[in-house]
């Protein structure tokens, strides 16, 4: 029943049903981008089943724009723009009356003989598509730059586009603006965490991030090695935890204190535990910190706390090149500050370097100096503190 009381007919219904199918689609797509196969398959089956092309720019600078199809050849997509720049005069007005609706652009370029372009005879009629100009459709965003061009075609056997395919097109332009919309945000936030995954990886500590279930959502390169050694600390159905009895039962008290911490709040034993290890290395290093990003009652996967664990073991120093770049070092005496930041006296890092302790203490005196430090102590901490410490992938 239409709004004017009149039964709509099997196959208005069957538009309208299609049309309320398409726009889900949308809506899907804007959060799973391959389900704009699946946006492109509706709008032709609007259109009788006519082919159709939509190009999706996720974000500005993005080259090549996706492009999804229906009844064109995959090997052809990436040359349509190319033959539509090169025949046709585009303009902003031109794309200001494309961004308002669908458009035939039998209406826009009325002067050009759509037979007389390499558009139509190197890219149209090999496919098998007829001498009528396609429809297009344009989607701005906000600044007025194009982000999405939907264009349909029509084949051999079919006349041209009626006013009720373009009417039920309409229909669902609107939701697909919003969809793309969508769509270009959560790119950008994916590219975010992708990012922020990166920086992660490059830090020389391990880091954890807990549900509030105490499950680990998120861990770093760092922190996947440390729990792969499998020497004192571990993850056990998902949950960080220490071999040691003791120091698990600490462990476990700290993250709890964590959950239950209010903004501000200091932690029992400042969040601070050493972890032993059964190989007989010095400790793991943990710190234990609360996230107030939601509330620990929230939702399963809501991030509540931050576990780091330090490797004292791990060399942390990063490359000669790295060191030279830095602090303008030598060979020798990047070799020798690495075996320094191991935990070797100066004594024993000579001995290893097979030099004497006067060439030592001479390569110490000029790191001094490149390094605006005065003790060794310092000297090894600047290092493994600065740049010098994050890994390069």
């Amino acid at each position: 029943m239409t709004a004017s009381g009149v039964t709509a007919s099997p196959k208005d219904q069957a538009m309208d049903q299609a049309t309320r199918e398409l726009i889900d689609c949308v809506y899907e797509a804007a959060v799973r981008p391959e389900a704009w196969n699946d946006v492109v398959a509706g709008v032709s089956g609007i259109f009788e089943g006519s082919p159709v092309l939509l190009e999706v720019r996720a974000r500005r600078d993005e080259s090549p724009t996706p492009r999804y199809s229906a009844g064109l050849r995959p090997d052809a997509l990436s040359r349509y723009g190319e033959y539509v720049q090169k025949d046709l005069p585009w303009s902003e007005r031109v794309l200001r009356r494309l961004s308002r609706c669908f458009v035939d652009l039998a209406d826009v370029f009325d002067h050009i003989r759509l037979e007389e372009t390499d558009l139509y005879r190197e890219w149209m009629e090999p496919q098998g598509l007829a001498c009528f100009w396609p429809l297009g459709h344009a989607l701005t965003n906000e600044e007025e730059e194009t982000v999405a061009l939907l264009s349909v075609f029509r084949r051999l056997e079919q006349g041209a586009f009626t006013a009720d395919e373009r009417e039920e097109a309409e229909q669902f332009v609107p939701h697909l603006r919003r969809a793309v919309s969508v769509y270009q945000t959560l790119d950008a936030a994916r590219r975010v965490d992708l990012a922020l995954a990166e920086v992660m990886d490059r830090l020389p500590t391990g880091m954890l991030l807990l549900d509030s279930r105490r499950k680990v959502v998120v861990q770093n390169a760092a922190a996947e090695r440390i729990v792969a050694e499998a020497d004192g600390f571990h993850i056990d159905g998902g949950r960080p935890g220490a071999e040691d009895a003791r120091e698990n039962a600490a462990l476990q008290t700290l993250i709890a204190d964590a959950m239950e911490a209010d903004t501000g709040e200091v932690l029992a034993a400042h969040g601070f535990q050493s972890v032993s290890r059964p190989s007989g290395k010095r400790p793991f290093s943990l710190m234990v910190a609360p996230l107030h990003t939601g509330p620990a009652s929230g939702a399963s996967d809501t991030v509540a706390v931050a576990l780091f664990v330090s490797d004292p073991e791990r060399e942390r120093i990063s490359g000669f090149k790295m060191l030279e770049e830095l602090y303008s070092l030598t060979q020798s005496e990047a070799d020798l500050l690495q075996l320094l930041s191991t935990g070797m006296s100066l004594e024993e890092a000579a001995e290893v370097r097979g030099v004497s302790m006067n060439t030592a203490r001479s390569h110490i005196k000029n790191m001094f100096a490149k390094t605006g430090v005065r003790r060794q102590g310092e000297l090894v901490r600047i290092m493994l503190a600065g740049l010098g410490s994050i890994r390069e992938v």
